[in-house]
């Protein structure tokens, strides 16, 4: 069974070029708290126009939304991209050694507004 993290972080490296940047800056100068971090979901508050992302594992499929305009468009949006950023830093700092499958396959579904 692959972790809430995991897959969350292979979505964010699908994410575009104008995402991962503003997403890296908003998650380097500290905007993002995490809300809610447990095995099945992550919620997160974004200050940056107050944006609220939320993550959840449902049978093995990440679910995810934001409450900004693109995200609620369907796109994994700077948010996303600064929540799954600091999902990462919050779990290497307390991991295992494990290293996720490079084999497993990745399902997500965006959560409808």
């Amino acid at each position: 069974m692959q972790r809430i993290a995991d897959l969350i972080e292979a979505e964010a490296e699908r994410a575009d070029q104008a995402a991962l940047a503003r997403g890296g800056e908003l998650a380097g100068a500290g905007a993002v708290q995490l809300v809610r971090f447990s095995p099945p979901r992550v919620t997160a508050e974004v200050d940056d126009g107050a944006a609220c992302v939320d993550f959840r594992l449902v049978d093995e499929t990440l679910h995810w939304h934001c409450s900004c305009p693109a995200g609620r468009n369907g796109v994994f949006c700077a948010h996303c991209v600064a929540t799954a950023q600091s999902v990462r830093i919050r779990t290497d700092r307390k991991d295992s050694p494990a290293a996720p499958s490079a084999t497993a396959s990745v399902r997500t579904v965006r959560i409808a507004s």
